[in-house]
């Protein structure tokens, strides 16, 4: 198994595509695809078939992906080992990061450490939670972050921090619940004061939407002004230009969003912050690096945003 090629079918395999794979690949699509017929003659089975939602695994192709994703997994663990046993930080590191979060983290985070750690190359995987989830438990990625309960027990889940749930205002918006300010606290409300408020509000099958719909429940309303998005950043931006109000998560709050922001009720709404390992798969040195810098960043930008009197009100 040759380790680029063994790429190039995981590519078509997750795009359902040849020509989405070509593109992802920087490959012309018919160099893909003779690729793809000459590697399944000399396999002797075919890899994918044709159906109306794009190209599908066959039975032997399952099990080839299945076997190629291990001997991937074989070869960069020996790698990350003999890195380690040298004593150097070096190789790589897979993370996984919804891709609503990504733009946020990533440029506090990659710049210092391909500064402390330039012999590490890092790769970022977005995608849905549930998805990610699935990727650490194949051992396809090296870590990520993850929001607990977890659906898949073969992933070691560290919790790190507990991250608040925002209410984000409009600079210069009057809210018609009451206001409580504290020496020394992000001001809060009640959010029974506001079901009168126009709310925007994330796509469903995502946490941050049953969030909002558990709150409602709970203060016994539904805003009759609400528009629903499927882009955290759209959302954000589209608060600080006026349209309504929103939730945030406070590692989500940009200062450069014209936004004030407030906890939600006297004791605030926290949810778990963890990282995210396989359980099975060898743990680089590298790994640990990233993953110790993850936290120290996401940390300090939450004791910052917490202490802050420019991002509080």
């Amino acid at each position: 198994m040759d380790i680029k090629n063994i790429r190039y079918l995981f590519a078509i395999e997750e795009l359902k595509s040849i020509s989405a794979a070509a593109k992802r690949l920087y490959i012309s699509q018919p160099t893909l695809s003779q690729f793809l017929k000459k590697y399944e003659d000399d396999l002797g089975y075919p890899i994918f078939i044709r159906t109306k939602q794009g190209l599908k695994l066959t039975r032997e192709g399952t099990v080839f992906l299945d076997t190629a994703r291990e001997v991937l997994r074989l070869e960069r663990d020996m790698r990350s080992r003999l890195a380690d046993e040298a004593g150097t930080v070096s190789g790589s590191v897979i993370f996984a990061v919804s891709a609503q979060r990504a733009p946020f983290l990533m440029p506090q985070v990659l710049p210092e450490f391909y500064r402390k750690y330039p012999q590490v190359t890092v790769e970022i995987v977005e995608g849905r939670t549930k998805d990610l989830e699935e990727k650490l438990q194949k051992g396809t990625i090296d870590l990520g972050i993850l929001v607990p309960p977890l659906s898949d027990s073969g992933i070691c889940c560290e919790v790190f921090m507990d991250e608040e749930i925002l209410l984000a205002v409009p600079k210069g918006m009057e809210l018609p619940a009451n206001v409580h300010r504290e020496p020394g606290r992000i001001p809060w409300v009640d959010p029974a004061g506001l079901a009168e408020c126009p709310f925007l509000l994330y796509d469903i099958n995502n946490r941050l939407h049953d969030f909002a719909m558990e709150l409602f429940s709970r203060y016994g309303f539904r805003p009759g002004n609400q528009r629903t998005f499927r882009n955290l950043t759209l959302i954000a931006r589209l608060a600080s230009a006026g349209l309504g109000i929103t939730f945030l998560p406070e590692t989500f709050a940009d200062p450069s969003y014209r936004l004030d922001y407030y906890s939600i009720g006297e004791e605030g709404c926290f949810r778990p912050l963890a990282l995210g390992f396989p359980s099975a798969k060898y743990r680089s040195a590298a790994v640990a690096r990233f993953a110790e810098l993850l936290k120290e960043t996401l940390l300090a930008e939450q004791q910052a945003f917490r202490g802050s009197g420019e991002r509080m009100l």
